[in-house]
């Protein structure tokens, strides 16, 4: 196994092509020269950008032996120690060994939730109306941005962004116009998501989030579904992740044209 630290090592995309869907965020860090990047050239990946943003990444080849999971298991402990201070993106089979890897150690580690990674090639509008529309948000609305960061960021993964962190990625998010946000009719912020570069050929729908009094009144469909059209017409297709164990939402993207492409495991304390 060879270390690469903050190098473009995107030839190793050719080994996890056919997984580029459920591993879209491992297949960018790889080529994005951020982190660090543990591989043995030819059946295993394993990347971490290096903050909490982003976990751990594992990607194998399907047909995993028990002596590659061995080497995957000590590697993660000798490179990202504590582990505890991780949490881990991985296939259900190597995510079944590392839990039972690291509690034999003490770790403590459980699935923390299971990821449908989505790609929608058609959008579909919603069939019902609803009231209010849907754009960017300007460039000086930063304090609403970092305020949405920051809610998204708890709700979907349970994360607590600073508030200095927050007007940061708002800030960044604000330039490069990736920021978008459903009013209603009276003129409040009710859903907000996000738009991320994953490769030449996908971008991603990220930090889907409606505010809690809002939800259920399908303002989140009509919000990614404007921004799906925005990528396919800029010739990209939509990509989007979400907890699998929440039916409503996954219904949602259903809906308006998302097919299921694969499901991983997020590992963690």
């Amino acid at each position: 196994m060879k270390k690469y630290e903050k190098q473009d090592c995107s030839e190793l995309r050719a080994l996890i092509e056919e997984d580029k869907v459920p591993y879209a965020v491992l297949y960018r860090i790889i080529g994005d020269g951020v982190g660090t990047v543990i591989t043995d050239h030819k059946r295993i990946v394993i990347t971490c950008s290096g903050t909490n943003f982003y976990p751990l990444w594992v990607w194998t080849a399907k047909d995993v032996t028990k002596e590659e999971l061995n080497q995957i298991y000590e590697v993660l402990k000798t490179e990202f120690a504590p582990l505890s201070d991780y949490r881990i993106n991985t296939r259900q089979d190597i995510a079944e060994y590392l839990i039972k890897r690291i509690n034999e150690d003490g770790g403590g580690f459980k699935a923390l939730v299971n990821i449908n990674s989505y790609e929608c090639p058609v959008p579909k509008k919603p069939k019902e109306k609803v009231d209010g529309k849907g754009g960017r948000l300007a460039k000086d609305e930063v304090e609403l941005a970092a305020r949405l960061t920051r809610e998204a960021s708890q709700a979907i993964s349970g994360l607590v962004v600073s508030e200095e962190d927050s007007i940061k990625r708002a800030k960044e998010g604000l330039e490069q116009q990736n920021l978008f946000v459903w009013r209603n009719s009276e003129g409040k912020a009710v859903s907000f998501c996000a738009k991320r570069f994953e490769s030449d050929e996908y971008i991603a729908v990220s930090e889907c989030y409606t505010v809690e009094e809002e939800r259920g009144k399908r303002y989140a469909g009509w919000l990614i579904n404007q921004v799906c059209e925005e990528i396919i017409s800029d010739g990209k297709i939509p990509l989007l992740y979400a907890d699998a164990d929440y039916v409503s939402s996954n219904r949602c993207y259903q809906n308006i044209g998302f097919v299921l492409n694969s499901t991983l495991v997020t590992i963690g304390k």
